[in-house]
């Protein structure tokens, strides 16, 4: 790869955590990690392996590539 070429041709794999008002005040209560995280999954949000999934499903990325580079 060409030094001046930056991540060209790659394709970014994203989790969001949106702080809507019941992610806030776990926040301010002090909450556990686990019980931020399970709320925003009850809210909606969506892991980064799971955003990978839809660029498995579309032929951009492998199953392995995908696993190799998020966690659980």
């Amino acid at each position: 790869m060409r030094p001046d070429t930056g991540y060209q041709g790659r394709t970014g794999v994203f989790e969001l955590l949106v702080t809507d008002d019941a992610i806030r005040a776990q926040i301010h209560h002090r909450a556990s990690e686990a019980d931020i995280r399970a709320a925003a999954l009850a809210g909606g949000m969506r892991l980064m392996r799971e955003d990978g999934e839809r660029l498995v499903q579309r032929g951009v990325t492998s199953r392995e590539e995908l696993v190799r580079v998020t966690r659980d």
